[in-house]
């Protein structure tokens, strides 16, 4: 019976394991299929943009060829994928960039050849782009083309079909971009395929030497009118009876036969006998570890202890021998901690070691290892630490961790630490040295004052001793508001008139004067700073804008950047209300600056937030446009009110040519998509002629006028007033 309940119990646990296994199958395979189709869904997405930016300029100008080949010297670099780039007026291919290869296209007409006029007529009807597959370019290689069809207004303003834009991808390059060998690698088949937008028949584009098998994953690939599937599956789909399944089955028959003559044994033993013998083994287990617990942690907090430090140091300096790694060793040890014990007795001391304990926890990452050498003492193993800052990072929130009040047996208690920093190999190269350094470097910190870091080598402590300072300045600067904005005009181009202006951020340091943004706003940035920050300078600038034009009888704009932290801020939104409502500030007269790159890392939840903005009837303009790598057609999945062109493209124009073909292509994709166009950085009267000329809607720079504090400001929006039509006509002239 013993035997038989075993085999059962056993097969049935066979089965919930192999049941485990096939789900853990599926979950890779779902995994596989959806990272590699993101890889080509990447793909696709760069390389048809690319016709887009092309369809822009051509519409400007369709009979400048020299422009277009300039500037597909330009696009084909950035749109990983790429093969060539074709025009095809009235639907016969006339043109292939580049001009010095791939001409076997020329003269191709795609609306009358059997194999192309379907689905180029499909494009032509939905006016939208497409993506046709042919199953052999005329380059000799299979591939690819998505065509978008251009068309112009003829002399009454009726819209005609002028032709195709086309961006040719191979086959080839979707392999090596989606990682397809990896598949391969992994003895995963995989097929990449369509249904035929005509026939809706299945076409496949990719696929692996090996076949399909019976399990397989599928995932979707979005493309313009239609869908591509990627599909997975394992080359050699596991079967039950295999050699592995029935040894677990062998296994589990010996396991039972096993029990059953264990069991037939015991019954004619004693039952108490059998019941001692298994009281005394838990009973051992379980004092070997305590015993092993005990000679390897610290009782009162739980970390590890010195002995357990010793081990994991000359095991952590063989790994970084092993694989070229690097660590930091930080010793700590807490300011004045006596007092504690004395004043509140050794309980609220022990209490507020084990608090310290759960600070320094939250303050390291999961690979990294934090140990109690006894009394206040602590050491923490900063594991595969890059360079001296990342370590003097953790060691600043370490401080602000420690430095927070306390609350112990009812008493508010606050507590400060000492931190030496010693970096594995530089500084040393064995346990024992290191700790001696860290020593060295902690007592160096207490001697500086206490509540420091100090680093063992001179010159990065000196390092992080700045950018500490000035981090904990900038906390003080938050606190009294000793920040500043200046604001820099922008006037419309066309009128000379001024539409609004850019909030700028300053601060002017009690000590060293004004602290230039490119030092002070990258580290608000990395400590977190930049959202209290960001938030006054938002609640000020509309403020400031709602006096100006009250008292000025105006109605000017105001534009605010947004940082990354704070567009992922998830009070971003109830934050821009409430500065709206405290100025009284018409929504619309406040424009809000993100970036390309802000946009871009998470998609979904940046169009969700930006829409809630947008729904409080804010604007909201990209700014430094053209210097990003995302490619050109998000611009219609975000509620954008205009494009900043950087100042990176204005300031060689019109003197060069391909910042100029930027700019213009610039100024005619914002036109194309109804968005006002700005251009920062005007400094020179050509820049502005060309500018104007090629019908760019606002600027701003230093031609215009230099950021300047608020009352300046004010004063210069009178002057300008005053002025009136004259310095309108001096912009326009």
């Amino acid at each position: 019976m013993v035997f038989v309940l075993g085999v059962c119990i056993g097969g049935a646990a066979a089965g919930l394991l192999e049941r485990a296994r096939a789900s853990e199958r599926q979950q890779k395979l779902t995994e596989a299929a959806a990272a590699h189709g993101a890889l080509v869904q990447q793909l696709v997405d760069r390389s048809l943009s690319a016709t887009y930016a092309m369809a822009a300029v051509l519409q400007q100008n369709p009979t400048d060829l020299a422009s277009l080949e300039r500037l597909s010297r330009k696009l084909l670099p950035l749109y990983t994928g790429v093969d060539n780039l074709q025009l095809s007026p009235g639907g016969v291919v006339r043109h292939v960039f580049p001009a010095t290869a791939n001409q076997g296209p020329i003269g191709h007409d795609l609306l009358l050849d059997p194999l192309s006029r379907d689905e180029a007529r499909l494009t032509v009807e939905t006016r939208d782009l497409h993506i046709a597959i042919p199953t052999k370019l005329r380059q000799g290689k299979p591939g690819f083309v998505g065509r978008y069809p251009v068309f112009m207004a003829d002399s009454q303003g009726t819209p005609r079909f002028w032709g195709f834009v086309s961006a040719v991808v191979l086959l080839d390059t979707i392999v090596a971009f989606g990682q397809f060998d990896r598949l391969d690698q992994r003895e995963l088949a995989y097929q990449l395929w369509r249904s035929n937008p005509i026939t809706g028949q299945p076409e496949t584009l990719v696929r692996s030497a090996a076949p399909l098998t019976e399990v397989m994953v599928s995932t979707s690939i979005g493309v313009p009118r239609g869908s591509w599937q990627l599909t997975v599956s394992p080359v050699t789909p596991d079967s039950f009876f295999n050699s592995t399944h029935l040894a677990e089955l062998l296994i589990v028959a010996l396991i039972a036969a096993a029990a059953a003559a264990v069991t037939r044994s015991m019954l004619m033993r004693p039952v108490e006998l059998a019941q001692m013998v298994r009281r005394r083994t838990r009973s051992l287990r379980n004092a070997n570890a305590h015993l092993r617990q005990k000679a390897t942690h610290d009782s009162l907090t739980g970390l590890g202890n010195r002995a357990l430090l010793e081990h994991d140091l000359n095991q952590a300096i063989e790994d970084a021998q092993r694989n070229m790694g690097k660590f930091a060793v930080l010793l700590l040890d807490l300011d004045d901690f006596k007092s504690i014990n004395d004043s509140l007795g050794h309980r609220a001391g022990d209490a507020m070691l084990k608090v310290v304990a759960g600070y320094l926890n939250r303050c390291v990452g999961p690979e990294d290892a934090i140990y109690r050498l006894g009394g206040d003492e602590f050491v923490i193993v900063l594991k595969r630490i890059g360079d001296a800052g990342a370590a003097s990072a953790v060691a600043g929130k370490i401080l602000a961790e420690v430095a927070r009040p306390h609350l112990v047996q009812g008493r508010e208690t606050h507590l400060t630490t000492s931190l030496g920093v010693v970096l594995y190999p530089q500084d040393a190269s064995d346990a024992e040295s290191l700790l001696s350094l860290a020593d060295v470097a902690m007592y160096r910190a207490k001697k500086s004052g206490r509540n420091q870091v100090a680093f063992f080598s001179a010159a990065l402590d000196h390092a992080a001793q700045t950018r500490l300072e000035l981090v904990d300045q900038l906390r003080k600067a938050i606190r009294v508001e000793a920040f500043e904005l200046h604001y820099q005009i922008k006037a419309d181009i066309a009128s000379g008139r001024p539409v609004g202006a850019e909030a700028l951020l300053r601060w002017r340091h009690p000590v060293r004067g004004q602290v230039p943004p490119a030092e002070f706003i990258p580290l608000a940035e990395e400590s977190g700073l930049i959202v209290p920050i960001g938030e006054w300078a938002l609640r000020t600038a509309c403020m400031e804008a709602m006096a100006w034009n009250r008292h000025l009888g105006t109605s000017l704009t105001i534009a605010v950047n947004l940082s990354a932290k704070q567009f992922q801020d998830e009070a971003l939104l109830e934050k821009v209300r409430m500065a709206l409502a405290h100025s009284g500030l018409p929504a619309h007269l406040l424009e809000l600056e993100i970036t390309e790159s802000m946009m871009m890392h998470k998609p979904d939840e940046a169009a969700a937030t930006m829409r809630a903005l947008r729904q409080l009837g804010v604007h909201l303009a990209v700014d430094d446009f053209g210097t990003g790598y995302s490619s050109l057609g998000y611009l219609s999945r975000f509620p954008i009110h205009c494009l900043k062109i950087d100042r990176s493209f204005v300031q060689n124009v019109p003197a060069c040519e391909a910042d100029a073909t930027i700019a213009r292509s610039i100024v005619s994709l914002g036109k194309s998509l109804g968005l006002a166009v700005v251009a920062e950085g005007v400094e020179t009267r050509e820049q502005l002629d060309f500018l104007r000329q090629h019908g760019c809607d606002i600027a701003q720079g230093y031609l215009l006028g230099r950021p300047q504090a608020a009352a300046e400001f004010v004063a210069q929006l009178r002057t300008m007033d005053m002025a009136g039509a004259k310095h309108c006509e001096t912009i326009r002239e």
